[in-house]
This record gives C-alpha cells, sequence and structure tokens, in this order.
C-alpha cells in the first residue's frame, strides 16, 4: 500500500505497477497462512482491486491536465460497470468451484457454462468502451 501511495503522492505512473503488485501479492501471501479451501470474499476483493488500480490510474491522468465534458462521468459508469460485473463473474465461478460432486456433472457443466458466458460478455463490454 505504501508503494502505491508514494507512486499517487510522487506523481509517477511508473511506481503503480509495483505498488499493484505488492498489494496483489499480500492477499495471495494471506493464502499461505490461512487453511481452508476458499475465499468466499474474492470476487470482492478482486472488485476492490480493480476499483484501486482505476482510480489510482485515474487520478494521475487528472493531474495531467482536464478532462473533456462528460469522460468523467463515462468512465465511472463503465468501471462501475466492470465492478459489478467482476463480481457477479466471481460469484458464478466461486459457486460453480464450491458445488460437491454430488450435484452431478451436469449442474457443474452448466456453472462453468455461464461463468463463460459471463466472462466473453464483460470481455465484449470492455473492447466497446475502448
Amino acid at each position: 500500500m505504501l508503494v502505491l501511495a508514494l507512486a499517487l503522492a510522487s506523481r509517477r505512473v511508473a511506481l503503480v505497477a509495483p505498488g499493484l503488485v505488492v498489494i496483489g501479492g499480500a492477499y495471495a501471501g494471506f493464502f499461505l497462512v490461512r487453511e481452508g479451501s476458499a475465499d468466499t470474499r474474492a470476487p470482492l476483493y478482486g472488485a476492490a482491486f480493480f476499483l484501486v488500480a482505476e482510480l489510482a490510474f485515474a487520478a494521475l491522468e487528472l493531474r495531467a491536465g482536464f478532462a473533456e465534458r462528460g469522460l468523467l462521468a463515462r468512465r465511472v459508469a463503465i468501471v462501475a460497470g466492470l465492478a459489478f460485473g467482476g463480481i457477479a463473474l466471481g460469484v458464478v465461478t466461486l459457486g460453480a468451484a464450491i458445488i460437491p460432486l454430488e450435484g452431478g456433472l451436469l449442474l457443474q457443466a452448466a456453472g462453468v457454462a455461464a461463468a463463460a458466458g459471463l466472462g466473453i460478455a464483460l470481455a465484449r463490454l470492455a473492447v466497446r468502451a475502448r
């Protein structure tokens, strides 16, 4: 977190990615010391990580100059939509991973297909947003 704060305070875009790596590494390290199968809060952590990354880069971009009219509102809507879509995709994927084998292969296949379909839809939305 400190590296990301330093990147924002010093206005250095090159330090944002290492700051995000440190934050992601801390979350990955959490699994080394934690026992259990799956973190049910992972979709929320993923969305929060995405929002932190987007806000960090947006803050540095806005310091460089003024945004055109309406750009900020569009960007907020797109980023919020992608974050909520990421949560939905994470919940579906986590649900498919947690379903016990007694649920049947067909039910698991349906969950995986739903997760893949949502992933494709989010990818198309991201491409259109560019």
